[in-house]
């Protein structure tokens, strides 16, 4: 049994480190993983090394190859539309339902979720470098903008869908270049969202979500002629 919990929380700790590795770009689109490669950079063994496969295969950042292990999950911009499309469905559902209820520990937890971006932006503005901190403080916001739907299975895909557009953002777009502009576009959806009625917000939630659409679009076409 002591063997087994072991084993299942070397293969959730390796899982963690692929799962930022391959946001960050350190572990490219299409690269082939190979087990011997990947036990020596997490110094973990086959056996949690698969079950790590497997569970970051399931948060859609690897794929299976059959018969031939799995490889990195190429990016494209047509997927990033798709993941950009479901965080529409999913989110502004999400919001519809949190400002129908508009409970007090809602409105409360957006507020509060906005004024921890801005303290993370401060800190992080004078060195222009982002990191975990503005990450966490990213998607906790966007958690609480919705935090007032009752479903849990809901909350877990708009989870995973932040995370994925994520690593667009993270590859693609890189370190924030205008950190007030950053700032600006949450605080005004937050505001909506807090004072405005469903159909605005959603309509504007839908509109900021696009953003990491437009910017990687952007990137991506620019990069073309270079890569050519």
């Amino acid at each position: 049994m002591e063997h087994e919990e072991f084993e299942e929380t070397q293969a959730r700790i390796a899982a963690e480190k692929l799962t930022a590795d391959i946001r960050s770009g350190a572990l490219p689109p299409g690269l082939k993983l190979r087990v011997v490669e990947l036990k020596a950079r997490y110094g973990i063994g086959a056996s949690p090394l698969r079950e790590a496969l497997l569970l970051v295969s399931s948060l859609g950042y690897v794929v299976g190859e059959s018969h031939r292990g799995y490889r990195v999950a190429q990016m494209s911009l047509a997927d990033l539309a798709d993941i950009i499309r479901a965080r529409e469905v999913v989110e502004t559902g999400m919001l519809r339902e949190s400002m129908a209820a508009r409970s007090d520990e809602w409105a409360v937890g957006v507020v509060g979720a906005l004024e921890r971006l801005r303290l993370a932006v401060q800190r992080a503005a004078p060195a222009d470098a982002g990191g975990a901190v503005v990450d966490s403080a990213h998607k906790l916001f966007h958690a609480a903008l919705v935090s007032g739907c009752s479903s849990t299975r809901l909350a877990a895909t708009q989870s995973l869908l932040f995370d994925q557009a994520s690593r667009y953002r993270e590859i693609m777009i890189g370190e924030m270049r205008n950190w007030a502009e950053f700032v600006a576009v949450h605080e005004d959806l937050a505001n909506v969202a807090l004072h405005g009625g469903p159909d605005a917000a959603c309509e504007a939630l839908k509109a900021h979500l696009n953003i990491t659409l437009r910017e990687v679009t952007m990137y991506w076409r620019s990069e073309q002629p270079q890569k050519a």
